[in-house]
């Protein structure tokens, strides 16, 4: 077995199955392997060191890419990109390195509710590199480790 890397929860809430996001593209994992969020906050922070390789112009979701090549994508709310990018703002841009922690994206959460989901899902979209993957469902709080990806 490869390398393990540990992935922080980008957002205080409630972690849960990603059959449970209202989107084919993550319930049926045609997008990755990985879990959701609920969250009860407003701040997304980065799940791993790795490098920005994708803000989407409607600053809901970003792509961060590890040193060890894993692919991930933090989508806040499902139907969000019909905002537009209003309420939301992102911290970090294409190219930046970050830290696991760092602060990556806001969104004002009661803004999103009133117009789309905000369930957050977190996907490897590379997931043919993984061996497997352990999710803690009972993890709630974020910057805590609550995936464990184990690598080819």
């Amino acid at each position: 077995m490869g390398k393990q890397i540990d992935l922080l929860l980008p957002i205080t809430g409630k972690v849960v199955a990603l059959t449970e996001v209202n989107d084919y593209l993550f319930n049926k994992k045609i997008m990755g392997e990985g879990a959701a969020i609920k969250p009860q906050d407003n701040f997304v922070y980065s799940p791993v060191d790795g490098e920005v390789v994708l803000v989407y112009d409607a600053k809901h979701a970003v792509g961060i890419k590890t040193e060890e090549g894993l692919q991930i994508l933090i989508h806040v709310g499902i139907d969000s990109v019909k905002l537009e990018g209003k309420g939301f703002a992102s911290y970090v841009k294409v190219g930046e390195k970050v830290k696991a922690g760092d602060k990556i994206l806001y969104f004002d959460r009661e803004f999103v509710e009133m117009q789309a989901s905000t369930i957050t899902p977190l996907v490897i979209t590379n997931s043919e590199i993984i061996e497997s993957i352990d999710i803690n469902y009972r993890s709630t709080k974020a910057k805590e480790v609550f995936m464990t990806v184990n690598l080819k």
